[in-house]
């Protein structure tokens, strides 16, 4: 009989890119009869038939225990008292430097969650991160025989099917998706939308969507406050999280994805952008880079003058448009093409 695979994570919400790694990785690891769970510190009401909180854990002695890690929890303590054999999937830690004038709590676990990395990399046996730039991260730690193991991503769960759009409403629909947080950096894509309005008089809509915790309230405060200030009220709107049938919506509605986020481990809003035919404009940062691969319209500047004129030149080649949408549905392509559950299978067998 196969031992109990079990997953953990600091927090767990269905639609988080987390969450949904490890619902995935479980369904895969099933395929192979491998059965667990799936336990978190933190563990939203409507989605605790996915996941328990991780105190009522029951750990067998022959279990895996699987750690998906991004930010200090009681987790870890949790863990390293058990003697089962132990796995890192990493996901990176965002930088604490940004969250320090919003939110001090969350500061401090951002850089406890960093200085955890240390201790991880003392009593855990097997290592993977999600990214290349987060494996150099590990690899520059000193973590040993650390790998990539890409995420498992399921297009599948999209379905456009008796999705009601309205496309052509307006001239141009710009979307990001993303938590709303200070790292992502809605207050740029607020200020882009200003000199949007005033430099070209073309109408266009910008939708932000993502969930924004109640602790950073102050931030999410700030990009109102500048949504009014700058007359901004009828193009710019901030969603909550929503269900995957009205994000699909917004998808299929949408013109282009941009995003100005200037710290990303690894950025699957940009994948579920390609998937939806989505021309991709994105700020050089972290993984972003990676993950486009060459595609898109990537830009290491804000100067939103100059990417206003790029974008213009873009709506108005069809055949650009087309190019750029080609060579990212080609992209997607090869990266689902080397999602495998195979490297961590060889761990559990070895």
């Amino acid at each position: 009989m196969r031992p109990l695979v079990h997953q953990f994570s600091a927090g767990f919400q269905v639609g988080d890119a987390i969450s949904q790694e490890m619902l995935e990785i479980k369904k895969l690891l099933q395929v192979q009869g491998y059965r667990g769970n799936i336990y978190s510190e933190n563990v939203n009401k409507a989605d605790d038939k996915y996941a328990e909180k991780y105190l009522k854990a029951k750990i067998s002695q022959n279990d895996w225990l699987i750690y998906h890690h991004s930010i200090h929890s009681g987790i870890l303590p949790f863990l390293l008292k058990q003697p089962n054999p132990k796995i890192l999937i990493y996901h990176n830690v965002t930088p604490h430097d940004f969250l320090e004038p919003y939110d001090l709590h969350f500061t401090y676990l951002l850089r406890e969650g960093r200085q955890d990395l240390h201790t991880i990399k003392e009593y855990f046996q097997n290592y993977f991160a999600v990214s290349n730039f987060n494996n150099l991260e590990l690899l520059e730690l000193g973590f040993q025989n650390s790998k990539v193991m890409p995420l498992h991503l399921n297009f599948a769960k999209w379905n456009k099917n008796n999705i009601v759009v309205e496309k052509n409403r307006h001239p141009i629909q710009f979307l990001f998706v993303g938590r709303i947080a200070p790292n992502k950096r809605q207050d740029d894509l607020i200020r882009f939308a200003k000199i949007w309005k005033l430099k070209t008089n073309r109408d266009f809509r910008l939708k932000m969507v993502g969930f924004c915790n109640p602790n950073q309230q102050a931030y999410l405060d700030e990009l109102h406050l500048m949504i009014k200030t700058y007359d901004l009220r009828k193009e710019v709107e901030i969603v909550p999280y929503v269900n995957e049938s009205i994000l699909t919506k917004y998808y299929l509605e949408s013109s282009y994805f941009l995003s100005m986020s200037e710290h990303e481990g690894f950025c699957v809003p940009l994948l579920e952008a390609m998937h939806f035919e989505l021309p991709v404009i994105a700020y050089d940062a972290g993984a972003v880079s990676e993950t486009l691969n060459g595609n898109g319209l990537l830009f290491a500047k804000k100067d939103f003058e100059v990417l206003i004129q790029k974008i213009e030149s873009i709506e108005s080649d069809e055949s650009l448009k087309a190019e750029i949408i080609q060579r990212q549905s080609q992209r997607l392509k090869d990266y689902i093409s080397k999602i495998s559950i195979a490297p961590l299978l060889e761990v559990l067998e070895k």
